[in-house]
């Protein structure tokens, strides 16, 4: 929910800012006919909904009960039929949901013709009761969650097949949630290119929200600091990929000899997170990391793990098990669960700042 931009925040902020609205219309009951069971359910909803909104900005939505179901249930059925009384459409959603209980599945589908799309005839119409342009900010913000996935971009093609196979094989359920950006189609890669993709995408104004990950290496932190200055819209974030606990004394190569040294931030690469199982060599160490070149702008060396190709050829027999379901038991994917839920972090928080 987060990812998609159904934030727990925007949530609350639209509780905390038509919250009392809310419980004045239910008090007054759902149905302008006479039901009396339905409009003493709103009415009991009502007081509910008052006890919640007591504790002010800390409002949070109250652990599942028979009275939070129904409370949702009765707010769902008064935002459809009072049209001008819609929150965004995300609370909507995300209160239909708090109905059921939290070991209950739940399997919501998407129509094309969504419940809460806004026709452009339609906002014209809203023109009577809201000023134009959150009218049509209105129609924009329909429409645009359920046509715009998160976008997930990254320095390289085997970098998006890395991520994409973390999520395969370590987070299925997200797999349909967002996109990773395939450069095997001649789309310019590395940290620079990377940068330079998200200042375009900044200009074309695309809805979406987009998360660009680099490597952890110097040229990544460089170009990090750079977008910084940017000033990117809030729907563009960035990030290097997470620091590792065995990467901080790693061992490296370089004029000097032989060295245990701290790579993060210098020459962590998408190959540290394929698994202890692709990194080591056969006398039990670890592929280590030639230093190549020393960035002036921060102060340090960058570096890059040796026999890449090798490691990459080790992952692509791993993930050809998994996908055949004859897994090794040395097989170790825990890095590759830990960059998959970095990537999810990550996306809920851009899209939480929308």
């Amino acid at each position: 929910m987060d990812m998609l931009g159904f934030t727990e925040q925007s949530f609350i902020s639209d509780f905390l800012a038509y919250g009392t609205e809310w419980v004045r219309d239910l008090s007054r009951g759902l149905t302008e006919w006479d039901d009396p069971e339905e409009n003493y359910t709103a009415k009991e909803s009502a007081r509910y909904l008052k006890k919640v909104l007591k504790t002010g900005k800390g409002f949070q939505w109250p652990a599942w009960s028979s009275e939070s179901a129904r409370l949702a249930r009765d707010l769902v059925l008064y935002w459809v039929d009072e049209y001008e009384a819609y929150p965004r459409e995300s609370t909507v959603i995300r209160t239909a949901l708090m109905m059921f209980g939290p070991s209950e599945p739940v399997y919501v589908s998407v129509l094309q013709q969504a419940l809460f799309d806004l026709t452009p005839g339609e906002v014209e119409w809203q023109e009577d009761h809201f000023p134009l342009a959150p009218s049509l900010d209105r129609y924009r913000s329909a429409l645009a969650w359920k046509n715009t996935k998160p976008i997930v971009l990254v320095e390289g093609s085997f970098d998006c097949k890395a991520i994409r196979a973390a999520f395969e094989i370590q987070r299925p359920e997200y797999m349909d949630c967002l996109s990773i950006a395939d450069f095997s189609q001649g789309a310019e890669g590395g940290a620079g290119g990377l940068r330079r993709t998200l200042r375009t995408l900044a200009q074309l104004e695309i809805p979406n929200t987009v998360v660009g990950l680099f490597d952890n290496d110097a040229a990544g932190v460089e170009a990090v600091d750079l977008l910084g200055k940017d000033k990117l819209p809030n729907n563009i974030g960035y990030a290097v990929y997470p620091a590792m606990e065995f990467a901080r004394a790693y061992p490296t190569v370089g004029p000097t000899g032989p060295a245990r040294v701290d790579i993060n931030g210098r020459a962590l690469s998408i190959e540290h997170f394929l698994g202890m199982d692709c990194l080591m060599q056969d006398d039990g160490e670890l592929f280590p990391v030639e230093w190549t070149g020393h960035n002036r702008r921060l102060g340090v060396y960058q570096g890059s793990v040796v026999e890449k190709a090798g490691i990459q050829s080790r992952f692509e027999k791993k993930l050809k098990r998994a996908r055949s379901g004859a897994l090794e038991p040395a097989d170790d994917w825990t890095s590759l669960a830990v960059l998959a839920d970095f990537v999810i972090q990550q996306l809920c928080a851009v899209a939480g700042r929308r």
